[in-house]
């Protein structure tokens, strides 16, 4: 059968050439077709590359050829590529079609590790002390799986080594929240936030995460929904619908990066917060864009979650950092998108390559076994000090999620 026109949206899940959903894609017989994508590029020019082969794969024929012929644009200002580029993408974002769209400010919020989170912590690096002792001539799998543990550990505790105890006593709610740094700190922003008359959504990589926050909003009594990959249709649905309807009594709305950060509207939501960031800050963005969109009435406020001298710090000033060549090749040609690899990474599942890994686990390491000998001290959770000493940054340009 033939079709006139083929339209994809999401059209970033095209990214791989290799995939089963853009093989069976490309099988379709078209005149026509038409990728619509707020992200056309996540991680590397090949991911590029397979987009425009989708859709002209007699002009985009040979990834090789296109490689070599971008090879040296970044010290060059990506202008080739630019112009081979204008004629067939074109760009609006939000601000283009809605003059009045409240703007998004996010900050960065640092806190210290609770004394159980510190201990689990240099129990982990501990335990893989030989592994860690060969640095870049260890294996770039056993340094990632660890970084994975650690990251698990500045969310919560309870990740590294559950309660033992099932029965839950009349402190359990406190035992839950010195749990983890940064429930402490959350608890005492969903205080205030909830007074203020404010709506949430919080967004976490973790299921298991998203279990130890749904119990502790259980407990607390706010009202909330929940969204992660195992929540499929007709539930999904509602949900949604709970959520966003008219007088909702909903207060949250728990969601996992992946799976509620793309093609859902919750702009009845004034207030993101970002409990841990993902490895590829795009992800993110996409998840803040589920409140800053067109139909958003109020300012919306961004909180990012970081645990102080961690590897999750140091990811996330990487990733700041990387956040470069769909700067160079996108923005400046007047589309968008940004992000962390460099441009012959093709995998978004190793974002780090084995120097960045070691110097990743090394952070904080020293002041941490330091602590140890002074001795834990639980944190003093000042909110209003980690407001005032937040890094924040107020994107009135257009960003990520803009289209």
């Amino acid at each position: 059968m033939s079709w006139a026109v083929l339209m994809v949206d999401e059209a970033h899940r095209l990214k791989n050439d290799d995939s089963l959903l853009y093989k069976t894609l490309k099988e379709f017989d078209t005149n026509h077709r038409l990728l619509i994508t707020g992200t056309p590029l996540q991680n590397s020019l090949k991911e590029l590359w397979a987009l425009l082969h989708f859709i002209m794969p007699q002009k985009f024929d040979n990834w090789e050829i296109f490689e070599k012929e971008h090879d040296n644009s970044a010290s060059k200002g990506y202008a080739k590529l630019h112009r081979q580029l204008e004629p067939y993408i074109l760009r609006r974002v939000k601000k283009d079609v809605e003059k009045s769209l409240p703007a998004k400010v996010e900050q960065i919020l640092r806190v210290e590790m609770t004394s159980l989170q510190k201990q689990y912590y240099r129990w982990i690096l501990s335990k893989n002390y030989s592994a860690l002792r060969k640095g870049v001539r260890g294996s770039p799998s056993t340094f990632l799986n660890i970084v994975i543990e650690l990251k698990k550990c500045c969310n919560h505790a309870y990740l590294i080594k559950p309660p033992e105890n099932e029965i839950k006593t009349d402190d359990y709610l406190q035992q839950l929240i010195r749990g983890s740094g940064k429930l402490l700190l959350l608890d005492k922003l969903l205080v205030r936030l909830r007074e203020t008359g404010h709506r949430v959504l919080i967004f976490s990589q973790m299921v298991r995460m998203l279990d130890i926050l749904a119990e502790y909003l259980q407990y607390r009594h706010f009202p909330f929904q929940r969204l992660d990959g195992g929540i499929k249709g007709e539930m999904r649905k509602q949900a949604l619908d709970h959520f966003n309807a008219e007088n909702s009594p909903d207060f949250c709305f728990l969601l996992s990066t992946r799976a509620g950060g793309l093609g859902i509207n919750l702009a009845t939501a004034d207030t993101v917060i970002i409990f841990d960031s993902d490895w590829n800050p795009q992800n993110d963005l996409q998840a803040q864009a589920r409140a800053h969109r067109i139909g958003q009435k109020n300012q919306v406020n961004i909180y990012r979650l970081v645990t102080k001298s961690s590897v999750e710090e140091n990811i996330v000033e990487r990733a700041k950092q990387k956040m470069v060549l769909d700067h160079l090749v996108i923005q400046r040609m007047d589309t968008t998108g940004r992000t962390v690899l460099d441009k012959k990474s093709t995998s978004s599942t190793t974002p780090f390559n084995k120097e960045e890994l070691t110097a990743i686990l090394k952070f904080g390491t020293e002041e941490l076994f330091k602590d140890e000998e002074d001795g834990d001290e639980e944190p003093v959770c000042d909110i209003d000090e980690i407001l005032r000493r937040a890094e924040t940054r107020d994107e009135g340009s257009s960003t990520v999620g803009d289209e």
